[in-house]
């Protein structure tokens, strides 16, 4: 009995003893292993119940960027964690039922971290577990980071242009300058006011899309940007508005100027075709209509130079050329002539018009050509070259000597009898004396006396006069002294009533003077 008692007794301390070394290991096991990162008090999580976020770590709620839990949802937590994990769901899983979504991970190559959502039933956690421990130099790689998100921040909220990014047609970001167009929106018209409407699908295209607004600097004005966008990530648009006043207003007052100068052209009785840098008719007048009988249809269709000319000689509106071969290379010297401003022609038509053709070069390669209907003005001048004509030949039939000069002393006219009377050869132009070398001869002439000696004077004041003079022989001579319009002097000597014509003497071999 004692054996048996002593044996129960061994076994019992034996099973005391390995029951406690069982009990020393585990709690030995406990304090040296090392516990993982992932479970660590400050790691990110977030339990939901259903969308609705019950209870968060600090860490989480300076992720998403909230003090607290109050109204935090679902989407807003996604939208803070997809800039880092892709793939993440739109709805948190049904709480009916236990299940885990993931693990996620990052969208960077060199990010080990892991995002899970786990569901187990009645309540859901999303848990951000990395097990690679964050050591110094990725803590200072964080901040100089962060440092340069904030530079980059600081550089956008300077730039004067409103800046902006939308996911979903929703702003999620916006710099100093859109903040200050909207809060003066907000201010004219509501809370509900937006800042820029435009065409997204137009703005992602290479033309932006131009907006006006009618508040943000001067509610009394009207501003105008140029909004270009750009996928800045999946559902991410960042758009940029750059405001054009300036531009708007040049356009406006060169399309002012263009209205002007159209309204000018229209008035004008000379034709007007100016062709670009091409050659191609980009603005003609209605004269140049009139003028030339081309269709407006045909000149509104902007045809090149050469076709412009090939449609005036067949509507026989230019002189028809000898040859079509040469007629080609007219043109290209008309081009040639225009740009250096030295191309100008006179064309007759068979109709009995005369057209005046001026080519001149405008800006940027351009030139001009005017076509001006000069038929009053060729047909005036012929008529004043054959009254001119009329008047020498009347002048030359008269008996008496006639001399014209002007207040400077040339001559602009004398008539063979005046040249007979000097003495001088037959057929002397005028062009070859003066007034001071003919008052030399004449004085040559005069018998001494009054006469003789004033009559310089009396033809140098150009006065109105008649009187006569004595010649050597003691003859003598009337003559009338006009003036014409205060500039051109007259004199008519009555040499007609003279008994013979007055000898040559050796004055009339004088040089000119």
């Amino acid at each position: 009995m004692v054996d048996q008692s002593l044996l129960w007794v061994i076994l019992a301390a034996g099973l005391a003893t390995a029951i406690a070394v069982f009990l020393l290991l585990a709690l030995f096991s406990a304090y040296t292993r090392a516990p993982e990162p992932e479970v660590l008090a400050h790691a990110p999580w977030l339990r939901f119940d259903g969308s609705e976020c019950t209870g968060a770590s600090q860490s989480a709620l300076e992720i998403i960027g909230v003090s607290n839990t109050a109204a935090l949802g679902w989407p807003q937590v996604r939208e803070a964690f997809a800039t880092r994990f892709t793939d993440l769901p739109k709805q948190l899983p049904a709480t009916d039922t236990a299940q885990t979504s993931g693990p996620f991970a990052s969208r960077f190559p060199d990010d080990t971290a892991m995002l899970h959502i786990e569901s187990d039933g009645a309540q859901t956690l999303l848990s951000l577990k990395d097990k690679t421990p964050t050591t110094l130099a990725d803590k200072h790689m964080m901040f100089a980071q962060r440092r340069q998100i904030e530079l980059r921040e600081e550089a956008i909220n300077k730039l004067v242009h409103p800046t902006w990014a939308t996911s979903q047609g929703k702003t999620i970001w916006t710099n100093k300058a859109y903040r200050v167009l909207e809060k003066a929106r907000k201010k004219a018209f509501g809370d509900d006011a937006g800042v820029f409407d435009f065409d997204t699908l137009k703005s992602l295209d290479d033309t932006s899309a131009r907006v006006s607004l009618t508040i943000g600097f001067d509610q009394n004005e009207v501003h105008w940007f140029d909004i270009s966008s750009v996928e800045a990530g999946p559902n991410i648009i960042l758009n940029c508005a750059v405001n054009v006043d300036s531009l708007i207003t040049a356009e406006t007052t060169q399309r002012k100027f263009v209205q002007t100068l159209a309204k000018t052209f229209a008035q004008l009785s000379t034709g007007l075709a100016i062709f670009d840098r091409n050659r191609r008719l980009v603005l003609f007048n209605p004269a140049l209509v009139d003028l030339t009988s081309l269709p407006a249809h045909f000149l509104s269709a902007q045809p090149n130079l050469q076709s412009f000319f090939d449609r005036l000689r067949d509507n026989r509106i230019m002189p028809e050329p000898k040859n079509y071969s040469s007629w080609r290379r007219q043109i290209a010297d008309l081009v040639v002539q225009s740009a250096d401003g030295r191309y100008q022609e006179t064309w007759r038509l068979p109709n009995g018009l005369t057209y005046r053709i001026v080519g001149r070069p405008h800006p940027d390669g351009a030139i001009a050509i005017l076509i001006e209907d000069i038929s009053v003005e060729m047909s005036l001048t012929q008529r004043f070259k054959g009254q001119v004509e009329i008047r020498d030949i009347a002048l030359q039939a008269l008996g008496d000597a006639v001399v014209c000069f002007e207040n400077d002393g040339s001559i602009t006219f004398w008539n063979d009898a005046f040249v007979t009377f000097l003495g001088l050869p037959e057929g002397t132009p005028a062009s070859n004396h003066s007034l001071a070398s003919i008052i030399h001869i004449w004085k040559d002439r005069l018998a001494p006396g009054s006469v003789r000696n004033t009559l310089s004077a009396r033809l140098r004041n150009a006065s109105e006069q008649k009187n006569s003079f004595t010649l050597l022989d003691g003859t003598e001579l009337a003559y009338d002294l006009h003036v014409q319009d205060g500039n051109t002097t007259i004199v008519t000597l009555r040499t007609s009533a003279l008994p013979a014509a007055p000898p040559v003497t050796k004055s009339a071999a004088l040089p000119a003077v």
